[in-house]
C-alpha cells in the first residue's frame, strides 16, 4: 500500500500528510496499488487537529503513528545531541547533530554543508533521492527545520517535520524506544533539482538590505543577543554567543525571538495561526515586505523563516545562513560592515565583571 492511498484510507479531513503527498504527487518507487474496499472504514477525526496549524511538509504524531502502522517505508531523523538520542527514540530513527551538517569550507563555524557534501551524508545513511524523509527533533523543531530547510534548498522534494518533535510525540502517548536504527548499506545519492535558492539570502543579499526600505530585517535570537549585553547561562557568564566574534546586531534589525511562535512550556507544538499572526504584526514583521531573517548560525532564523512562509503564507522571506557569525566575523577582521550596539565597549565590560562577581559571589555563598 502506498502513502497516497494510506492517506485516503483514513481520510482525516484537512490532514497535512494528505495535503502533502497531492502537492508531490509522487508515490513511493516500487508500491503496489491495493485494490479499494467497501469495508474499509475512515478513522475517526482527531478534534485536537482542527485547532493546530497546518502547513504542506508539517506532520501531526498522529499521522506518524498512521506511517509506522502502514508498514511503507519511510527515513526518520532525529536532530539531537546523542546523550538525548540514547535515552529514547522514534523507531528506526537514525541520529544526526549540527556538527553532522556543518561545513562548507568556511573560516567560521555554522555553516550549512555543500550540496555534494549534503549528499554524501544522506547516501552514507542509506537514504536516496526517492525516499521520503521526516525530520523531528527536541527543542521547538527548531534544529529539524534547519535540516529541512537545508533539504529544500538542494532539492529533496519528499520530507516533513513532525509537529512538536519528541516532546509532542511522548505527550500524545506514542511509544519511544532506545534501540539503535539497524545500519543501512550506503547508497549514491545525487540531488534531483537545482538548488531553490527562493529561502536563501547571502552575505551580499544583507548588504543590500540595509539600504532597501522594502525589507525587513529581522533577528530572532534571544533578548540579550539581539541587546548586544553580557548574559549568564547555567551559571557560566559570556560577553556574547559561543561562535561569534563580537555582540551587537545587524543595524536597523527588528526583533521576535523565534521561540515566540512556540509551545516550549507544553509540547512544543506551534502556536495558533491566531497567535503567530499577532506577535509578528505586534513586531512590525508584515507581508507586504520583503523579509530576511537571521540568528547566530541560521538556525533559528530557518524556523521563523519556516512558521512565515509554509504556516503564514508570506510570500518573501530568506534566511541568512551566515547570520551573526559570518556578520560579525566581517566587522571584526575585515571591518566593512556596521554593527549596532546599545552599550559601548566600556559598558560591556563593566557588566561583564558585575555579572562574574555576582556569579563568583553566589558560587561561594552555596560552598
Amino acid at each position: 500500500m502506498n502513502v497516497l492511498t494510506l492517506t485516503k484510507k483514513w481520510a482525516w479531513a484537512g490532514l497535512s500528510l494528505a495535503l502533502f503527498f497531492t502537492a508531490c504527487q509522487t508515490e513511493a518507487p516500487g508500491a503496489e496499488k491495493p485494490e479499494t474496499s467497501p469495508e474499509t472504514t475512515a478513522a475517526p477525526v482527531d478534534e485536537s487537529l482542527k485547532a493546530s496549524v497546518k502547513g504542506p511538509h508539517l506532520l501531526e504524531p498522529a499521522e506518524v503513528k498512521a506511517l509506522y502502522d502502514s508498514g511503507e517505508p519511510f527515513k526518520v531523523i532525529e536532530i539531537s545531541k546523542a546523550d538525548k538520542y540514547e535515552k529514547g527514540h522514534l523507531p528506526g530513527a537514525i541520529n544526526f547533530w549540527r556538527p553532522d551538517y556543518e561545513g562548507g569550507g568556511y573560516e567560521y563555524s555554522g555553516m550549512r554543508l555543500s550540496a555534494d557534501e549534503m549528499a554524501a551524508l544522506l547516501g552514507s545513511h542509506g537514504i536516496s533521492p526517492d525516499d521520503f524523509i521526516l525530520v523531528y527533533c527536541t527543542k521547538g523543531s527548531v534544529d529539524a527545520i534547519r535540516f529541512m530547510w537545508m533539504l529544500d534548498l538542494y532539492g529533496h522534494s519528499k520530507k516533513a517535520i513532525m509537529n512538536g518533535g519528541k516532546a509532542a510525540w511522548a505527550a500524545d502517548g506514542y511509544e519511544l524506544t532506545t534501540e539503535a536504527a539497524p545500519e543501512a548499506a550506503p547508497v549514491l545519492y545525487t540531488f534531483q533539482q537545482p538548488e531553490q535558492t527562493a529561502k536563501l539570502a547571502s552575505f551580499d543579499d544583507m548588504v543590500a538590505a540595509l539600504q532597501d526600505t522594502n525589507v525587513i530585517i529581522l533577528d530572532t535570537r534571544e533578548p540579550e543577543e539581539y541587546q548586544g549585553v553580557p548574559y549568564v547561562d547555567k551559571g557560566a557568564c559570556y560577553p556574547y554567543k559561543k561562535g561569534a566574534f563580537t555582540f551587537g546586531r545587524i543595524p536597523g534589525a527588528k526583533h521576535l525571538n523565534w521561540s515566540d511562535a512556540v509551545d516550549l512550556d507544553g509540547d512544543h507544538r506551534f502556536k495558533s495561526l491566531k497567535d503567530l499572526k499577532y506577535n509578528f504584526k505586534k513586531a512590525g514583521i508584515t507581508p507586504d515586505k520583503k523579509i530576511i531573517a537571521y540568528c547566530q548560525s541560521g538556525v533559528r532564523s530557518a524556523h521563523t523563516t519556516y512558521v512565515l512562509t509554509e504556516l503564514l503564507g508570506y510570500p518573501d522571506v530568506r534566511n541568512y545562513d551566515g547570520s551573526w557569525i559570518e556578520w560579525s566575523h566581517r566587522y571584526v577582521n575585515q571591518g566593512d560592515v556596521p554593527v549596532e550596539r546599545e552599550i559601548d565597549e566600556a559598558e560591556h565590560q563593566i557588566r561583564l565583571a558585575a555579572l562574574q562577581a555576582e556569579a563568583a559571589a553566589k558560587l561561594a555563598a552555596e560552598e
